[in-house]
């Protein structure tokens, strides 16, 4: 509870990404909540064809086998399912809240969150979401590569770990920048492990990421040609509430004729470093002084 005059601050919803999803994640919710369940079957619909069966399949399991919730947590893992399991969460908590008349003033997704914010934002209807992350994760997991690269998380001030992955040779970069003492590093193998090894040497905690491929580096670029491609056949709007896009930390162009520069952010945003800081700052400097973590 919250007391106080004066004028209220503003609401800003986060949505989490990839990483963040968990066998049976919402399923006490989807039991006692009739719009959690109808957005799980509104996604089972539209995911079904493509996956072969329906997604809350791979999100639910009635079983305490531990080799059936192993074998559940692996297929939740991949990438193609991953993502529109995670969205399907976001939009989930985004109506359930909607339905209390909880509605945020802006928006901000990490990496594949971002897709949850422009459903919040009616940028995308949520059926076609569901389609552009599929094929997001799809082109993403795809990638043919010689060297698939990695990636870290890092526990250090931001400075520490740009002075060290600059110092390296070789392609390693910051590819999200999550707060001023934790990133996360990617790129080609060898450099990085050699950056994980000097930063893990002076002190830091170093965890390497359970990943197909360094995701928001160079390596995965391939992939954003066709996700533009199939962005550009789908109804993409601009922001209704101010939006801010993961490549610039900055807010989405609105009002008529951004989509074509709206997909263009999005199709460089697989490549690029996750601006998460800058955008917790822009949210705030538009004043936003609440803010909801969604996602799973």
């Amino acid at each position: 509870m919250f007391r106080g005059s004066g004028s209220t601050g503003q609401l800003a919803f986060l949505y989490t990404g990839q990483g963040s999803q968990y066998v049976n994640m919402l399923d006490t919710l989807r039991h006692s909540e009739p719009i959690v369940a109808a957005t799980f079957a509104e996604a089972d619909a539209v995911m079904a064809p493509i996956l072969g069966k329906p997604l809350s399949d791979y999100i639910f399991i009635d079983s305490d086998d531990p080799a059936a919730v192993t074998a559940s947590e692996f297929d939740l893992m991949q990438t193609e399912i991953t993502q529109p399991a995670v969205l399907t969460v976001d939009i989930a908590l985004t109506r359930l809240l909607a339905a209390y008349g909880i509605e945020p003033d802006m928006v901000m997704g990490h990496s594949l969150g971002e897709y949850g914010a422009l459903v919040a934002a009616g940028s995308l209807q949520f059926d076609e979401a569901l389609m552009a992350v599929a094929g997001r994760g799809r082109e993403m997991a795809h990638v043919e590569v010689e060297d698939r690269g990695l990636m870290a998380a890092v526990f250090a001030p931001l400075a520490t770990i740009e002075d060290t992955v600059d110092a390296v040779d070789g392609y390693v970069v910051i590819a999200n920048v999550n707060s001023t003492s934790q990133a996360v590093i990617g790129g080609a193998t060898a450099p990085v492990e050699t950056a994980m090894a000097q930063l893990s040497d002076a002190g830091y905690q170093v965890i390497q990421l359970p990943v197909s491929h360094a995701f928001h580096t160079e390596i995965v670029a391939p992939a954003s040609g066709p996700l533009m491609e199939m962005l550009a056949r789908l109804d993409v709007r601009s922001p209704s509430i101010p939006l801010v896009a993961n490549t610039t930390g900055d807010f989405y162009p609105r009002g008529p004729q951004v989509e074509a520069e709206m997909i263009e952010i999005l199709g460089k945003q697989i490549a690029s470093p996750v601006q998460f800081v800058k955008g917790l700052e822009r949210l705030y400097t538009a004043g936003a002084r609440v803010f909801v973590e969604m996602g799973p």
